[in-house]
């Protein structure tokens, strides 16, 4: 029999006959990686802690059949805070959920470092989940290819003042750009164009561009008012979600919740 070790983030799992357990791991290693774990469901197996979703935990495998099997696991990370609250356990479920549909069988170290900080910055309590969730949101789009340029108008590169966030353009014009656009347009627009916009003010844009480019370490060590927050959490979530041309189950319910 020839094994292989990975270390990985379940992102998804689904229980199968009397006690088997079949789980999606993003490893750092191979990328996503799909594996059976027989007997995980019982009380007594040693694979129960390591295989639940949102673990972080080092996998022994071995190829048999269609899927990988899990010959021995252990936990490195639950991430048991998450569970603290019904919004907290919301928000872990929509990472994972953006996560399985962006990873592939290419391993991307940061994306997975990206959905653990997540986790772990949900779990520990102390940020704002909406400050979580649009960090994660704008990084995760950066990181798969959609990154924005919100660092400037793209059209006089002001950089004060509030802006217009082109979505499906993934660029900003300040106000009086945009103004001047929308006095001097001679042809009227395609009307089947993605007009998808958000205003983003001055706190907010900055904090789009920290996201973007921070240390992934201190991804979550930024200050903004609540209103900035809320254009800020906007934005980001309009982003992601227009990009991947696609809606979330998870999303739709952590908003539910947090009403």
């Amino acid at each position: 029999m020839i094994t292989e070790e990975v270390k990985g983030l379940v992102i998804r799992t689904t229980d199968i006959k009397e006690a088997d357990r079949l789980i999606t791991i993003y490893t750092e290693e191979k990328g996503v990686v799909t594996a059976l774990a027989k007997g995980a469901r019982s009380h007594k197996s040693r694979k129960m802690a390591s295989t639940m979703q949102f673990c972080y935990s080092t996998f022994v495998l071995y190829k048999h059949g269609e899927y990988y099997q899990i010959k021995e696991c252990e936990l490195i990370e639950s991430f048991f805070g998450i569970r603290n609250t019904i919004e907290g356990l919301a928000l872990a479920t929509y990472v994972a959920e953006v996560i399985d549909d962006v990873a592939t069988a290419e391993a991307d170290r940061e994306l997975l470092r990206l959905a653990l900080n997540s986790l772990y910055a949900i779990a520990s309590g102390n940020y704002s989940l909406d400050k979580v969730k649009g960090a994660f949101e704008i990084r995760c789009a950066s990181i798969i290819g959609f990154m924005p340029d919100v660092l400037a108008c793209s059209v006089c590169g002001e950089k004060l003042g509030d802006f217009i966030f082109k979505i499906m353009q993934g660029s900003i014009v300040c106000l009086d750009c945009n103004a001047k656009a929308s006095s001097t347009r001679d042809v009227p627009e395609d009307p089947h164009a993605s007009q998808a916009v958000c205003i983003l003010s001055e706190g907010a844009k900055i904090a789009l561009g920290y996201c973007i480019y921070a240390p992934l370490q201190k991804l979550f060590s930024f200050n903004i008012s609540d209103g900035d927050m809320e254009l800020f959490s906007r934005a980001a979530e309009d982003y992601i979600v227009n990009q991947l041309e696609r809606s979330f189950r998870a999303l739709k319910f952590y908003k539910e919740v947090k009403r």
